[in-house]
């Protein structure tokens, strides 16, 4: 049957069944190629210009308080990126000496702030501070920044 004659029967159909509609396709495409998209798992990045820890005096406060920031990127959206911390060893002899969360500030901003009465850290201890960020995927970055 040429396709004329299709669409002619289509129509008579389309005639006694109301409330049906028929579409006919003149493109016909035998192309069957499948896209496979990969899906993206990039690891976030600590960018080590922008991550920095201090230890200052407040005034008003009569006590030391530790600063710590850290800038982290993710190919995958900073959305991707689920918790970042720090890790803090004293410089000399590897010990452990504290750890904390940081908080996500915007813009690929994660800080905090700790009071040194309200840890194991002493300002003027010369500290290594370990920053780690993970991802959604557990894909996982991390920095040394060393006394």
């Amino acid at each position: 049957m040429t396709t004329t004659i299709k669409l002619l029967a289509a129509l008579t159909t389309i005639a006694l069944l109301p409330g049906c509609f028929i579409f006919v396709d003149d493109y016909d495409d035998d192309d069957d190629t499948v896209i496979i998209v990969e899906e993206s798992n990039a690891a976030p990045e600590i960018l080590a210009a922008d991550t920095w820890w201090t230890c200052d005096y407040d005034g008003p406060a009569n006590a030391y308080f530790f600063e710590f920031q850290a800038h982290v990127d993710d190919l995958d959206g900073l959305g991707d990126v689920r918790f970042v911390d720090v890790t803090v060893e004293d410089a000399i002899t590897g010990e452990y000496l504290d750890a904390f969360g940081l908080i996500y500030e915007g813009d690929g901003i994660w800080g905090g702030l700790v009071w040194e009465d309200e840890s194991n850290l002493l300002c003027g201890e010369e500290i290594d501070v370990i920053v780690e960020a993970w991802d959604a995927a557990d894909a996982y970055d991390r920095l040394v920044i060393q006394y």
